[in-house]
């Protein structure tokens, strides 16, 4: 954690993301889904869902437990059942909601003017569009969104995710996502001034096509994070061959949802954690605009330090923590439990969205880390390790036990365990393990237990949170950190034998 007391970590979604497992909730919800609309609607309901901010993975045609998640949290925040399931009354309130949005970004597609591909450009913003070398630039006269939609001929696409990705480190762009697949790859990035980019490049022939998204909030807030997930659904359907809709222009009616789908009515509102926008993203390869001019540094001693818990997550020297303890760090060193040195470490890649940061430590190799296992059950045994109040307490860690006391966090949010454990100032980015050694969560929040108390009169004991390890897999297969699955096969270990573990695989993380 940052040197502030734990807070409740609830909103920081940059990647909205759902329960990881299919439930016989979940299989009713995807047969009503499949079964009652068409094609079209499917994909609109999860471009509503993008738009109204819910949902920040790509639409397509096929219903996933991260529309499920989506679907469910987007009924929670407006008094729906949440079911997860695509109803009358759920698709018309996305309509209401998710509308306004879509009428003012207007979303027209264009085609780049020699590789015949089509994009959705959001030309409700004014964007006025300016010919270049390698395809197409548009600017908003405002200053809000800018886009470049070019072709590299004789560019091959790893080469171009390496060289962009080594770019924004030099240049100290704060990656919030990156990964590459067959053909094609994706960025999220913030530049020093503020600028958020999104970046995705397909291979195409014998180079590359793609589009760079800039977007300015200080210029006015456009949601240039939802812009930028559509004109990504759009651009891959052309380039993958998957089925996409025309873009919503007020000529197409809402989805239309078959007899055999429920329609319930709203229910009061459940109180659920206010959702941040979606993280933002990096600049392209060899493109048309330059990359703003870096802000002004804040001198270290106004910084401070801050300190909080990691642990390894394979043998190559990489390391797990929480966002917030690396936020805005110009330099990061982690001690681990041996006679050496604290080594210096490197931020490769963060989620602010589900707090979560990848380290890669110096002299690191070789060192013990987690297995990990999804699916914790309610009530199961689970052990917190990290470094709390290290400025007053033990330097060698605290360990400390509970149990799962519900599978959600606040809100009903399915990206958290609520857990029993004791945590503390200095625990955020720790390890949650199983009672067989296994790593299960990471280590996140507490509940401000003052302003419980001044909200209900209660003082809340013991009610803290964990990322899911279902959340982590995903982030680290991003970053293409293989992962070693745990089990629950054997005997499991005594607390103290629990206690090395996590301690053979936790180090403690300061940051400047």
């Amino acid at each position: 954690m940052r040197a502030t007391t734990l807070a409740v970590i609830f909103g920081l979604v940059t990647s909205p993301v759902c329960a990881q497992s299919r439930t016989p909730e979940f299989t009713r919800a995807e047969g009503l889904f499949n079964e009652g609309l068409d094609l079209r609607s499917r994909v609109m309901v999860q471009v509503l869902l993008t738009a109204t901010g819910h949902q920040n993975s790509v639409p397509t045609e096929q219903f996933s437990l991260r529309t499920y998640g989506a679907l469910k949290r987007f009924q929670a925040d407006n008094g729906l059942v949440p079911d997860g399931v695509a109803n009358g009354a759920t698709i018309g309130r996305l309509m209401d909601l998710g509308r306004p949005n879509l009428d003012t970004w207007d979303f027209k597609q264009i085609s780049h003017p020699w590789r015949g591909r089509p994009i959705w450009m959001p030309q409700g913003m004014g964007l006025r569009p300016v010919a270049n070398k390698n395809g197409l630039s548009f600017q908003d006269p405002n200053g809000r969104v800018r886009v470049g939609y070019n072709n590299f001929p004789g560019v091959p696409v790893e080469a171009a995710y390496e060289s962009l990705l080594d770019k924004m480190r030099r240049d100290r762009f704060t990656v919030h996502y990156s990964v590459i697949k067959s053909g094609w790859f994706v960025i999220s990035a913030t530049a020093p001034s503020g600028e958020d980019e999104y970046v995705r490049y397909h291979q195409d022939g014998d180079g590359i096509l793609g589009f760079t998204l800039f977007w300015n909030n200080n210029n006015g807030n456009v949601r240039g994070e939802r812009i930028a997930i559509l004109m990504s659904a759009s651009l891959g359907a052309a380039m993958n061959g998957r089925p996409m809709i025309e873009p919503p222009g007020s000529s197409q009616g809402s989805p239309q949802v078959a007899a055999n789908v429920p329609t319930y009515a709203p229910l009061p509102a459940q109180p659920v954690a206010r959702e941040a926008p979606p993280v933002a993203p990096p600049s392209p390869p060899p493109a048309a605009v330059s990359p703003p001019a870096p802000a002004p540094t804040v001198p270290k001693a106004e910084k401070g330090i801050s300190t909080g818990t990691g642990f390894f997550v394979d043998a190559k020297g990489n390391l797990i923590t929480n966002a917030h303890v690396v936020k805005e760090c110009d330099k990061v060193v982690v001690k681990l439990n041996d006679s050496k040195p604290p080594r210096k470490a490197r931020v490769i890649a963060t989620d602010t969205s589900n707090d979560l940061a990848l380290l890669a430590v110096d002299d690191a190799v070789g060192t013990r880390f987690a297995t990990l296992r999804s699916g914790t059950r309610l009530g199961e045994g689970v052990a917190a390790f990290g470094y709390p109040h290290a400025d007053v307490l033990a330097s060698s860690g605290n360990f400390t036990l509970g149990n799962v006391t519900a599978t959600s966090g606040m809100g009903d949010d399915s990206r958290y365990y609520q857990i029993s454990a004791p945590v503390q100032q200095g625990n955020s980015g720790g390890p949650l393990l199983d009672n067989y050694g296994n790593t299960v969560g990471v280590v996140a929040a507490k509940l401000n237990v003052l302003k419980m108390a001044v909200a209900s009169g209660d003082f809340a004991q013991n009610i803290n949170f964990a990322i899911k390890a279902s959340m982590l897999s995903t982030f680290l297969e991003a970053n293409q950190i293989e992962i070693q699955t745990g089990n629950t096969t054997g005997t499991k270990l005594d607390p103290a034998d629990l206690a090395d573990a996590a301690k053979g695989m936790s180090a403690f993380v300061a940051c400047q």
